[in-house]
């Protein structure tokens, strides 16, 4: 009877002891990616192995350039994402893209830096994204930066008949004390229109504005686990 007590009880305990949380690290970066309903397009695409070892790994992607007609025209872009466990958890990456025309002019730069890492040392855990810059923005015919110039995160702006842009989009994950994520989009469009609606007899039914693609130059992500 004492025995199957203590079997009991220990197979008890091991249901209600905490489960330790993995040590991680991964990471994405691209330069430019395209979504529409004639597909999906992306370009200088790396992303690093969730879980990288403790000797740390890179990966790296380039590409000359990126065309979609009337969407989108690229120069030179590049990924490239690190990350290494050693007393703690680090990851980086980078995405970098050269004289940015997209839709037809309506937003240009000459040069974006998408740059993000996290680290986590198992009591605290954070990401940021020093470094990220928009080189002379231009957005509807409005000068926004001038130079390597940075932006407050999250700023949108309206694109009359065509939807709306987030500039500098940040979305941030982790609990902020094992782990830390961030994910880093400097152009994120958001191509709207309006669908269905209209009038019959009985009266009219207004149409919905809806989501109908999305194009995002220069992403970074980073995640770290500790």
């Amino acid at each position: 009877m004492r025995l199957a007590t203590l079997t009991l009880f220990i197979g008890c305990a091991a249901l209600l002891a905490p489960v330790a949380q993995a040590q991680s690290v991964s990471g994405q970066a691209y330069g430019a990616w395209v979504q529409s309903p004639l597909g999906t397009q992306q370009s200088a695409l790396a992303v690093l192995p969730e879980g990288t070892a403790s000797d740390g790994a890179m990966v790296d992607d380039a590409a000359d350039g990126m065309s979609v007609p009337g969407t989108l025209t690229t120069e030179a872009l590049t990924g490239t994402t690190s990350g290494a466990i050693g007393d703690a958890a680090a990851a980086q990456s980078v995405a970098t893209v050269f004289n940015v025309n997209l839709l037809n002019g309506l937003i240009t730069a000459s040069s974006l830096t998408a740059t993000v890492s996290s680290t986590s040392n198992g009591a605290q855990a954070t990401s940021n994204a020093l470094g990220s810059t928009l080189a002379d923005l231009v957005v509807n015919g409005v000068q926004v930066t001038s130079g390597d110039g940075a932006i407050a995160p999250n700023t949108r702006m309206n694109l009359a008949g065509v939807g709306y842009v987030v500039l500098n989009e940040q979305l941030l994950t982790g609990d902020g004390v094992r782990s830390s994520g961030l994910t880093v989009n400097l152009i994120h469009v958001y191509l709207q229109s309006v669908t269905g609606g209209g009038c019959t007899p009985l009266g009219c039914v207004p149409g919905v504005l809806t989501t109908t693609g999305e194009v995002i130059v220069g992403s970074a992500t980073s995640n770290a686990t500790m």
